[in-house]
């Protein structure tokens, strides 16, 4: 009985995907072929600095969070020890960003420890960063509104890069003088809007912030005995082989601090940028209506990799600040 209210379950669902394809193409739902590109596409300049779709969403994130912490914070009384009962009661969006807060200055003490107030700043803007430009990436409009270009050809100095400037999209509706028998043929968009996280400049500018502050805590809570472990000489003191021995583990010490600046950008560009390929050819091949399942999927991806950044990163921090040289010791 369970197989074949199984077989009919799956029929169900292959009917019913065969059926989203049919409708589709009766209805005329057509979006550009999607365009994949690695690199983050200029939108504007200012001089000589090229403003990116990329970067210009970035800066959109940080005014939505400084926004936000400001609409948060503005009932908070300043002198908490005149103020009534009612008025220390978070509520509203104040109660969320305090929840938040709370649960992640939690976690940051229970690995780091006393080092928690160095640490704590740092750890919470890298999630919050990080996962406000995952989440935002999925928002209608992004990557999917933008100016509707076409090469065409040009000759001598005019052929590098040029485009022609015909019109912009929105949710794949191409809103442009051209007639509308040419107005998809050759086409791409290039989206205002793109999350930060799918530029491999905006994570490795991350991660070499993270690592840069690996380094700083490490000399912070160890001093100058810190850079030992990247040549580290004391073996010779037992003979030849053991100075070798130590030299060579110095070497590997460095090859992994430098191995953190690509693990670090390659892993959240990499997901990031899977899962807006993976939307963009869902709703390429069935407009609107296949690609919502996947939004979950992308939300819980978005989560996960801000979280393993975080921890990553606050993990190094407290392995260099932790004494292994005679600084410090860790509690």
């Amino acid at each position: 009985m369970k197989k074949k209210l199984f077989n009919v379950r799956t029929l169900l669902i292959l009917l019913a995907i065969i059926a989203l394809f049919v409708v589709s193409g009766m209805l005329g739902l057509k979006v550009p072929a999607p365009v994949v590109s690695i690199k983050a596409e200029p939108l504007f300049h200012i001089g000589d600095f090229t403003i990116t779709n990329s970067l210009f969403t970035t800066w959109i994130v940080m005014i939505l969070l400084i926004v936000v912490s400001l609409f948060a914070t503005r009932r908070m009384p300043k002198d908490v020890q005149s103020a009534s009962t009612n008025d220390l009661l978070p509520s509203g969006l104040q109660n969320l960003v305090e929840f938040v807060i709370e649960a992640l200055h939690g976690l940051t003490k229970g690995i780091a420890g006393h080092w928690t107030p160095k640490f704590f700043p740092i750890i919470a803007t890298i999630f919050l960063l990080v996962i406000t430009a995952n989440w935002i990436g999925l928002l209608p409009g992004v990557g999917t509104i933008g100016f509707l270009e076409h090469p065409h050809e040009v000759h001598g100095e005019e052929a590098k890069g040029a485009v022609e400037f015909t019109g912009f999209v929105a949710n794949g509706a191409i809103l442009t003088g051209e007639p509308a028998e040419h107005a998809d043929e050759g086409y791409f968009v290039v989206p205002f809007f793109r999350s930060p996280s799918a530029d491999l400049n905006f994570t490795l500018a991350l991660a070499l912030i993270s690592v840069f502050m690996v380094q700083y805590f490490g000399v912070k809570g160890n001093g100058a005995a810190y850079f030992r472990k990247f040549f580290d000489t004391s073996g010779f003191k037992r003979g030849a082989f053991w100075g070798a021995i130590g030299i060579f583990v110095s070497i590997l010490e460095l090859i992994s601090e430098i191995a953190k600046v690509i693990s670090f950008s390659f892993r959240l560009f990499g997901n990031v940028f899977a899962g807006e390929v993976l939307l963009l050819v869902m709703a390429f091949l069935i407009p609107y209506i296949i690609s919502i399942p996947f939004y979950g999927l992308e939300l819980f991806v978005g989560f996960i990799q801000a979280l393993v950044f975080m921890l990553l990163t606050l993990v190094f921090f407290t392995l260099a600040a932790s004494s292994h040289h005679g600084g410090e010791e860790h509690h």
